[in-house]
């Protein structure tokens, strides 16, 4: 059977167009560097985005990191909560496929600043360039807004189905459709290239020190890995890969993979890969029911949402036992971030 999380997106797949101004007033001045989820250590407050499965109520819930108690649950405007990021003054932003509507809120989500709504359908992913301007993947497009401005620009040319998003170094735009990965130029709604080599639904994309790219494919069972600029494999890590949801590297540029499910020891599991290298250097699997996302905080802890668990697992640098199990108001989690 094919994993829950990607069952649950195309109950709620729709076509759309267009993302407009609807920015609250709060948050039009907001113009440099935002963090993404992607990011380790961007705070020390852990949000978890939790579709709500079991009872009904979505939400982001919020804990200072190192704890195990609620610190904060947002339900307001709150959906189906897909993404998670921030802008640079610390306001979050959630990706809600459910009301198809970007929600924002203040630092540590203590107050409702208002919505993007107009056009908005099916959001997926989110990511704020290096000017703040925030890109929506879609599912059939992609919007980009400036802040409290009009929609810049809308991609479609090479977009289907979009599950992942990011920038490089250079402000290029990454976007995972379901059989390619499609790059845009800074300004460019037309593709400067497009990665079709190995790719196979991707569900995650980032990259290492040298700006090589990673993409998890998560029904080719794989991660690929391409040099800068190219669109040829360089390398392909499969060995213990099932399903890979999640990447992240941590400070010795370690690989972390989240593999959401599987058979034996290769499912529901983290496995961990040294820098250029394709075989497993350590799995983790204590605790682990469907891993579907993961971060370092700023102590190098890695912390791991398990879907089907109803947790937040997080473990010691370099270790495979269970430091610290968190439970309390999760259902059903699916995103995990740092931020403010």
């Amino acid at each position: 059977m094919k994993h829950l999380t990607a069952f649950v997106l195309l109950l709620f797949a729709t076509a759309l167009a267009g993302c407009g101004k609807d920015y609250f007033s709060a948050v039009q001045s907001s113009n440099s560097v935002a963090r993404t989820e992607t990011e380790s250590s961007a705070g020390s407050t852990l949000y978890v985005a939790n579709l709500g499965i079991a009872n009904g109520d979505p939400s982001v819930t919020l804990y200072a990191q190192g704890t195990k108690s609620l610190l904060r649950a947002v339900t307001k405007n709150i959906s189906n909560p897909r993404a998670l990021s921030f802008n640079s003054v610390g306001h979050l932003y959630v990706a809600n496929q459910g009301h198809s509507r970007v929600t924002i809120y203040g630092s540590r989500g203590k107050r409702y600043l208002g919505a993007i709504t107009r056009g908005i359908g099916d959001p997926q992913a989110l990511a704020f360039d290096r000017l703040g301007d925030l890109a929506v993947a879609c599912y059939h497009a992609i919007q980009e807004c400036a802040p409290g401005r009009k929609l810049i620009r809308t991609i479609r040319p090479g977009v289907n189905s979009v599950l992942a998003l990011t920038y490089d170094s250079s402000g290029n735009l990454y976007v995972g459709g379901f059989n390619a990965v499609t790059v845009y130029a800074p300004g460019s709604t037309s593709p400067m290239l497009t990665i079709t080599d190995g790719i196979d639904t991707p569900t995650a994309l980032t990259f290492d020190g040298a700006g090589n790219l990673y993409v998890a494919n998560s029904y080719g069972n794989s991660v690929t890995v391409y040099a800068p600029g190219s669109t040829s494999i360089m390398r392909t890590i499969s060995d213990g890969i099932i399903f890979p949801e999640s990447l992240a590297f941590d400070g010795h540029g370690n690989l972390y993979v989240a593999n959401e499910s599987g058979i034996g020891s290769e499912g529901n599991s983290v496995t961990v890969y040294a820098p250029g290298g394709t075989s497993i250097l350590r799995t983790i699997s204590q605790g682990m029911s469907s891993p579907s996302s993961l971060v370092f905080d700023k102590h190098g802890n890695l912390y791991v949402a398990n879907f089907r668990g109803a947790s937040v697992t997080v473990y010691a640098p370099g270790k495979s036992s269970i430091l610290r199990t968190i439970t309390q108001g999760m259902d059903y989690p699916l995103r995990v971030a740092f931020g403010p």
